[in-house]
């Protein structure tokens, strides 16, 4: 296990792509099952068990239709299952560390380093996806910025407009 846990974090330091992760379907599920028990811990504690499982299974299903689609496009499809891992495994890694900020902020305490914390996290989540996308189309760094700041703001976008009480919060 931990080789798998050490690999995310160099593909989150930069020093590892897409390509280094093994083909395997079962990884792939098992990382979305723990990507969503992340994502499920992060969210408000108002939201019911239904609603929360809701967004989550959202959020992966427009994470696979970006992958999909993007690998289509740029004709790289075969790369989908390593993608898609590095995609879930370091979001759910990236998560992982915002989870003591994010309760600081829900129980309104050190709200000022909660908030620059979550918002490095969210540059550096920014800055992983770039490494994965260009690794993954083998593209330039700008290419994989532009793409991975569409789908964040895509993204945002949708769950806003499922999830209303998200753009609030």
């Amino acid at each position: 296990m931990w080789p798998l846990i050490k690999l995310f974090i160099d593909i989150c330091c930069l020093t590892k792509a897409p390509q280094d992760i093994p083909y395997s379907a079962t990884l792939l599920k098992v990382l979305m099952i723990i990507y969503a028990g992340i994502a499920f811990l992060i969210l408000s504690p108002e939201q019911t068990v239904f609603t929360g499982a809701w967004e989550v299974l959202c959020e992966l299903i427009l994470m696979v239709l970006f992958v999909w689609l993007m690998l289509f496009i740029y004709g790289k499809l075969p790369r989908f299952t390593q993608v898609m891992c590095a995609f879930v495994g370091t979001d759910a890694l990236v998560s992982f560390l915002a989870l003591p900020a994010m309760s600081a902020l829900i129980a309104n305490r050190w709200i000022d380093i909660s908030s620059i914390m979550l918002l490095s996290l969210m540059t550096w989540h920014w800055v992983i996806c770039d490494h994965i996308i260009r690794h993954a189309l083998a593209q330039s760094f700008l290419f994989g910025l532009g793409m991975s700041f569409l789908y964040f703001v895509v993204s945002y976008q949708l769950m806003a407009w499922l999830f209303p009480y998200v753009a609030s919060s």
